[in-house]
């Protein structure tokens, strides 16, 4: 970082405004693929012989990112029960989970006690430092009644967050 004591050289600029340090990981992941599955409210067997059947799929479930919030992460209404005997048309992957754009940075400085072989380390750490809310996992399993209807109101919703921003400060001694 740019030493303070350029523009204004004194002994107490120099020890607290000067030689400080910064590191940082940054992190903007696309989210997972994720399919869709589904149950039934009657217990039925879809497919007449115990085998796992796949949800019917009528459009594109997912949504541009300005349409996209924590109550609709996808569009629900492009899927349907299969008709018993059917193994549905669904494909492994339809929509994608949320995304990670995290910042984490850490701010520190050395000051000598002393002697070149103490010192006081002070040390700032920030996790997520823009307290940026992260998405984490979505309902993907729709529930189906007898007549067709979805009736999972959480389907397509945001259902967890990652952690929030985290401080920490610590002071280290060396000898």
């Amino acid at each position: 970082m740019p030493k303070l004591s350029r523009q204004w050289d004194n002994p107490g600029v120099r020890a607290v405004f000067d030689n400080w340090q910064v590191a940082g990981f940054t992190a903007f992941v696309s989210g997972q693929p994720s399919g869709v599955g589904f149950s039934t409210v009657d217990g039925a067997d879809i497919t007449g012989g115990g085998d796992g059947a796949r949800i019917i799929v009528t459009g594109k479930a997912p949504l541009s990112h300005g349409e996209r919030s924590f109550l609709r992460w996808f569009d629900t209404g492009v899927f349907a029960r299969p008709p018993k005997g059917s193994m549905g048309n669904a494909p492994k992957d339809v929509f994608r989970l949320p995304g990670i754009n995290n910042w984490d940075i850490s701010l520190f400085k050395n000051f000598l006690i002393v002697s070149e072989p103490r010192n006081l380390q002070f040390r700032w750490e920030m996790y997520n430092a823009f307290n940026h809310t992260q998405f984490q996992s979505v309902d993907s399993t729709a529930r189906f009644d007898a007549q067709g209807n979805q009736v999972n109101a959480r389907f397509g919703q945001v259902t967890a967050a990652w952690a929030a921003r985290v401080i920490q400060l610590s002071l280290r001694f060396s000898f």
